[in-house]
């Protein structure tokens, strides 16, 4: 049971992550031509890693405290992602 809660959060975590980076791209609205996409790509594709290694770590470990303290962790991380993005995007502007 223990695992497949590990698989399923991470895996949720993940899609919406993955759903996210994507959804500035494939929109109807017009692009902003000021946004670089390589950053938030980059930013996403790192969060994803992040999240793969989390699930590996967690496995091994198998301690519910640290399972719930991570998928917090990534949850927080999430939301606050582009927002990093925005301000790397304008400290490379500079």
């Amino acid at each position: 049971m223990f695992k497949f809660a590990v698989i399923f959060v991470h895996g949720l975590i993940f899609i919406f992550a993955t759903l996210i980076s994507l959804g500035g791209h494939i929109s109807i609205a017009p692009p902003d031509p000021s946004r670089m996409p390589a950053v938030i790509f980059t930013a996403f594709a790192t969060f994803n890693v992040i999240v793969i290694i989390s699930i590996f770590v967690q496995l091994k470990v198998k301690k519910v405290w640290v399972f719930l303290v991570t998928a917090l962790g990534l949850m927080v991380l999430l939301y606050f992602l582009p927002h990093i993005v925005l301000y790397i995007e304008d400290i490379l502007r500079g």
